[in-house]
């Protein structure tokens, strides 16, 4: 008990994860002994965070150790696995906004030939409940969805109706693009089309001018670009939708969000997939303003708009808010 609270990632930390990686103390505490590692293992898998392709590349070079752990019977050898319920993934550039250029608008940098090993990060990656990838990174997505739906014909080759080769409820996508194709690669394949079908629940940071983000009772919620050319049939399961608004004032101190963070509250607007797909031609650009809710607490509408309020704050920064809200909140 003691080592499994000390191991629990720290998301929530004032630090910056790129001054402190929150795996820290559990990274610490599987050299201490064979034992405790099997007792932290399922502490540090629970929530992946793999924020740019250098984590990715040492993420995969586990999963490879561990294939040769298994091959040779060594008993460090731990299945991933099931114990993964969250994962954060790019596998193309780093952070939504690298740090070299302006915070005021959301960047994606053009994707390069991956070379992470997709026979073994596919299943991995399509095992976790709750999946968050940037566009950027549309490509590993594809690429993990053709090899286990190609596997999965392998292996069912006598059973049409055999559940599809992923866990995924939950889909994040960050850096969405307002135009663009971006979604065909997904509609026009099979295992894509499953694959938006299969979806409950989706998730996106609204990245923009923090002017946009709410702050008091008489703001409106402005909604993202990408739900006008989202293709919500293809979402046939979708139940909701989840957009994140940190609460931050448009005269903040943008160096602040930069080198010191800014201790926010985190509003998160709920809206019910019916309503998206009833109105699928003509998507509302935004939510009227709530009244005052408190910390902690929560707003329903009678169409199903919920607003709920987080109960503490966040240090926030612009490279690594997002990355918190998605590990605490989503």
């Amino acid at each position: 008990m003691i080592f499994e609270y000390a191991a629990r990632p720290t998301f929530d930390q004032a630090d910056l994860y790129d001054a402190r990686s929150p795996y820290s103390s559990a990274l610490a505490l599987c050299r201490v002994s064979k034992i405790v590692r099997r007792v932290v293992l399922p502490e540090l898998l629970h929530t992946i965070l793999l924020r740019d392709l250098r984590h990715a590349e040492k993420f995969v070079h586990a999963l490879r150790m561990q294939k040769a752990y298994r091959k040779k019977g060594n008993d460090l050898h731990f299945e991933y696995a099931p114990r993964i319920h969250k994962m954060w993934i790019v596998s193309h550039g780093g952070n939504l906004t690298p740090a070299h250029l302006p915070y005021t608008r959301a960047y994606a940098l053009k994707p390069i030939e991956s070379p992470l090993d997709i026979s073994l990060l596919a299943p991995i990656l399509l095992a976790a409940p709750s999946l968050a990838l940037s566009w950027t990174s549309l490509d590993l997505l594809v690429e993990c969805l053709e090899h286990a739906w190609k596997f999965r014909a392998a292996a069912h080759v006598n059973n049409k109706h055999s559940p599809p080769p992923w866990n995924t409820q939950t889909l994040m996508l960050s850096c969405t693009p307002t135009t663009g194709p971006r979604w065909e690669r997904l509609t026009e394949t099979p295992q894509g089309s499953a694959f938006l079908s299969s979806i409950s629940h989706l998730s996106t940071p609204y990245v923009c001018d923090y002017g946009s983000h709410t702050t008091d009772s008489c703001r409106d919620y402005r909604l993202p670009l990408w739900m006008e050319i989202t293709p919500w049939v293809s979402f046939k399961n979708l139940q909701t939708v989840f957009l994140p608004y940190p609460r931050i004032k448009p005269s903040v101190d943008r160096s602040a969000l930069t080198f010191t963070g800014i201790h926010s509250y985190v509003e998160l607007l709920t809206l019910s997939a019916s309503l998206l797909r009833d109105q699928y031609d003509c998507i509302s650009k935004g939510i009227e303003a709530f009244a005052e809710i408190d910390p902690g607490e929560e707003c329903i509408r009678s169409n199903g708009i919920r607003l709920k309020v987080s109960e503490s704050r966040i240090c926030w920064y612009t490279r690594d808010g997002w990355e918190k809200v998605w590990a605490c909140m989503l």
